[in-house]
């Protein structure tokens, strides 16, 4: 049984004297307390947990669910007075689960009615009844995920969009509904992913009306680092409105371009952004919206929701179900956050997110404060973990073969240059031979080859091994065979194969050489036109560009690239610096007639 989900009418037993009371009255009255109760719960603290209920894998097939109490999101309470252990085959849902990698452990309110009693003179003939009803909760599992909309609208979060939806992965948007003029904002991306999910990379871009930026465009640009374990996360990027007023835009009118790698997979796709913002001109304006865009639908929304206490990777062999991990509340849906005293006495709320950087680039932190919301968020940069990659060589060595019985004797080659200079290298080496089997088909062997022998192999390699001695100080080796048993022919052919670790700074630096373009180059405009020049950087994240006029009196133009032509007539230069690297320009032409 489920308990009432109406809030209205909120209806009172009216007393008086002689009054005859029935089943249905004392009903009005206990629905009155809860109606009231529930409401304001709902409305005042919203819903989540308050305490308790972290979820742990006891083993691999167990959970454990610690004490704690939540609100649904109709205020009632849901309480697990004790902690519980729960194999999975326990738990209400896990029928549903059969090849499925992930799963939510939910809990709901539920109740049971209890006490049965004998019910004289009970007008529905029922000889028997129950006495009471005891409130609860159930848990059980899922493979179904949220319906993100509705989650987040709950959660209180504005202008809620899905950019990609896959079993791997998802992307949530979500922006605030109103601005503030010339202030920061932040929009959020929920990144939903598997255990085998790859390091997620996106980037979504389009022309936007009301954000400041120095090309008139959007950019969210997010590299997940490869040290990332959590399967629920929010990016969370800061934006600038620009100094306009009443403007009510959407964040990309015209749609927004999105690219998406997941490891060697790549996706990219137009999409329709549902994020509508309005500008106002001052904080006064924005709290003035607020009231009057707020209402109580908007708090009252997700009734229907569970909480969502956990996220499942599961791993299924030979007919059963394990535990790969567990993410505890991966939703957010709780009500204590961290708090700090504010200056005026009210408490504030914190909140943190982190950036990956690139291992040589320098840490950093930006703090922004809402003064509307009364929050400071702080935005970490931490660079990722230093990088190597491999220089890599090939080459032969002709190794003749000593005469006479050659088994268990030992030829060495001369001192030659690996090729990869002086320093640590490792090398591997393989003997080539003639694989009868294959039609004498040209094969290499590497490691033992007795584990070729015998009469299922499929080849049969020559029994040597092969051995290199490196000199690190001058970049050189030589390289021994020991020969177990006879060899056809007189000479054997060793293939090495070395390679030496080394920072692969130059070679990125050298991949994200910064390029600057115009467009148009070449242009015509009537005397005190304008035009718009657009401005593309290429291998840097810093997409800013400085504007200038070669001639003195060639006319003007901003940051944002809109030229204001001279009276005069001519041909003008337009420069472009890059702000990533100055010593990088591009030129354009400007024909004034």
């Amino acid at each position: 049984m489920s308990g009432n989900t109406d809030f209205f009418p909120i209806v009172r037993n009216r007393y008086f004297y002689g009054k005859l009371l029935t089943v249905r009255d004392f009903e009005v009255e206990q629905r009155y307390l809860q109606q009231k109760t529930q409401l304001l719960s709902r409305l005042s603290q919203g819903a989540g947990v308050v305490c308790g209920l972290g979820v742990s894998a006891s083993d691999d097939t167990t959970l454990l669910i610690e004490s704690g109490m939540a609100l649904d999101y109709q205020g009632r309470m849901l309480v697990v007075e004790e902690p519980l252990l729960r194999k999975l085959q326990m738990i209400d849902g896990q029928e549903d689960l059969q090849g499925q990698e992930t799963a939510y452990l939910c809990l709901r309110y539920d109740e049971t009615d209890v006490e049965p009693v004998n019910a004289v003179g009970a007008d529905t003939g029922e000889s028997r009844q129950f006495n009471m009803t005891r409130e609860g909760c159930r848990l059980f599992l899922t493979a179904q995920p949220p319906e993100y909309r509705s989650l987040l609208e709950a959660m209180g979060l504005e202008n809620v969009s899905i950019l990609y939806a896959s079993q791997e992965l998802t992307l949530v948007l979500s922006a605030p509904e109103a601005v503030c003029a010339g202030q920061e904002f932040t929009v959020e991306v929920l990144v939903v992913k598997n255990e085998r999910t790859p390091p997620v990379r996106f980037r979504l871009e389009g022309e936007s009306a009301f954000v400041d930026s120095d090309d008139g465009r959007v950019r969210l640009e997010f590299r997940e680092s490869p040290e990332e374990k959590r399967r629920v996360y929010t990016a969370r990027f800061q934006l600038k409105a620009r100094q306009l007023t009443g403007l009510d835009s959407p964040l990309f009118p015209g749609g927004g371009e999105i690219n998406l790698e997941l490891g060697s997979h790549s996706y990219k796709n137009y999409i329709e952004v549902e994020t509508r913002c309005h500008l106002c001109g001052d904080e006064k304006q924005l709290e003035e919206r607020r009231l009057v865009t707020d209402s109580l639908e908007k708090h009252l929304r997700g009734r229907d929701l569970p909480i969502y206490l956990a996220k499942l990777e599961l791993i299924h062999s030979a007919g059963s179900m394990f535990l790969a991990s567990v993410t505890n509340l991966p939703f957010g849906q709780r009500l204590r956050r961290e708090t700090v005293q504010g200056s005026g006495g009210e408490m504030q709320t914190v909140t943190t997110s982190v950036r990956s950087l690139e291992y040589w680039q320098k840490p950093d932190v930006r703090a922004v404060y809402q003064h509307a919301t009364g929050s400071l968020h702080f935005d970490f940069g931490i660079p990722a973990p230093e990088q190597y990659d491999y220089a890599v060589t090939h080459g032969t060595v002709d190794l003749t073969m000593p005469g006479g019985l050659r088994v268990n004797s030992k030829v060495y080659s001369e001192e030659i240059a690996h090729g990869l200079g002086p320093g640590a290298v490792d090398v591997r080496l393989s003997v080539e031979f003639a694989d009868q089997a294959a039609g004498g088909e040209t094969a290499l062997y590497f490691g033992n080859s007795e584990v070729f022998k015998g009469k299922a192999a499929p080849a049969a390699p020559p029994w040597v091994e092969a051995a290199a001695l490196v000199y690190p100080e001058r970049g050189t080796m030589r390289i021994g065979l020991w020969l177990h048993d006879m060899v056809d022919g007189n000479r054997l052919t060793i293939h090495y194969f070395a390679q030496k670790p080394e920072r692969d700074t130059s070679r990125i630096l050298a991949q994200r050489q910064v390029s600057l373009t115009i467009s148009p180059e070449f242009a015509h405009v009537s005397r005190r036109g304008s035009l718009r020049l657009q401005a593309e950087v290429v291998g840097s994240e810093d997409k800013g560009v400085l504007w200038a006029v070669r001639e003195e009196n060639g006319g003007v133009i901003d940051r944002h690239g809109v030229y204001q032509a001279p009276e005069l007539p001519g041909t003008y230069e337009i420069v472009a610096t890059a702000s990533a690297d100055d010593s990088v320009t591009a030129s354009a032409f400007v024909i004034v007639e």
